[in-house]
């Protein structure tokens, strides 16, 4: 048995690249999901303890486009039922946005009820 110790390895002078990073035209055909998926996430988020909640949330950001934070940050004052709009402040820019709540204008069939925004409310002061 040799009990010599084990040799170093040569070092290289060969530097590693990382692959580039494919476009995001070349990984899918778009940038964003349609109304039928967005129904079908609503509707498999409401499977869970939160259910009502989620899809809730899922579709207060689908048509404006808002960002988790944005719709984190909502406070029950923000939410106008007698217009049935939503006051929101952008989070990269800050400007105000006024959305309507109720989702028919959104091509879905239900509407954001007070009972949905008082359930996004309570899980926001979690």
């Amino acid at each position: 048995m040799d009990n010599s110790k084990p040799s170093a390895a040569a070092p290289s002078n060969v530097n590693r690249t990382v692959p580039l990073r494919r476009a995001n035209a070349e990984l899918r055909s778009r940038e964003y999901l349609t109304v039928a998926e967005i129904a079908v996430l609503a509707a498999t988020a409401k499977h869970n303890r939160w259910g009502h909640r989620d899809a809730t949330m899922i579709l207060m950001a689908f048509r404006p486009g808002l960002r988790a934070q944005e719709i984190s940050s909502l406070r029950r004052d923000q939410i106008d039922f007698p217009s049935a709009v939503v006051h929101v402040t952008r989070v990269k820019g800050g400007s105000v946005g006024v959305w309507p709540t109720c989702v028919r204008r959104w091509s879905y069939p239900q509407p954001i009820t007070e009972v949905s925004a008082s359930i996004l409310q309570e899980s926001i002061a979690m």
